[in-house]
């Protein structure tokens, strides 16, 4: 069977392009206000909710800042841009939002280490103070599938996957001009290679491998 699909406008940080996605009938808005103070991001995201659920779409927020491909940080820096667990419940109720992506040593790009080494039990802090808000994970390329079923037995119900995608895409555009095949068919190895790696993260994915809440 086919697949659910919904779009979601991803980390949107300004108001105008927020309306104008919820305008065009997405079905989902990532309300990014992490580069903003706390009580900043609390207000701004309850605003941003109260416009998403009204268009009939759901809202995801974040607490914590996900690093990017530079992901060397020292410590005192790393763990200041983690989600702080104390702050959980307290955001969730006053925003209303409907999924809350977490920072837990996630960051978006390749990570420096292999396996990335995660905080569970931050994860499981966020959780216990998240009640049936389903979590979400950020930078799950490069996270092998028995992190995944950690992460998914602590209430992560979507995982966000860019990276492994492109650069399988991209390997094998290389592999279709070095052998000097036609673009058509080099677009078509790139398509198949990305529809192999979104089916292997679907399974990993898959539904009774962990305890998604709702």
């Amino acid at each position: 069977d086919a697949a659910p699909m919904l779009v979601q406008l991803d980390h949107a940080s300004e108001d105008a392009r927020i309306a104008e996605a919820l305008g065009a009938g997405v079905d989902a808005v990532m309300v990014d206000g992490s580069h903003l103070e706390l009580d900043e991001n609390t207000r701004w995201t309850a605003t941003m909710a109260k416009l998403a659920h009204a268009a009939g779409a759901s809202v995801e927020a974040e607490l914590g800042k996900l690093a990017g491909e530079e992901d060397g940080l020292a410590v005192a820096l790393r763990d200041a841009k983690m989600t702080d667990p104390t702050v959980v419940a307290r955001f969730l109720a006053a925003t209303g939002v409907d999924a809350l992506a977490v920072t837990i040593g996630n960051v978006h790009g390749k990570y420096a280490v292999e396996p990335p080494a995660l905080d569970w039990a931050r994860l499981d802090a966020v959780r216990a103070e998240a009640g049936d808000t389903p979590l979400v994970l950020h930078g799950a390329s490069g996270l092998p599938d028995s992190m995944l079923a950690r992460a998914i037995g602590a209430g992560v119900c979507k995982f966000n996957v860019n990276t492994e995608v492109r650069d399988a895409a991209l390997r094998a555009s290389k592999a279709s001009a070095a052998a000097d095949r036609d673009v058509l068919d080099g677009m078509s190895a790139s398509v198949d290679a990305m529809a192999a790696v979104v089916e292997a993260k679907m399974r990993a994915f898959a539904p009774g491998r962990g305890a998604c809440l709702r």
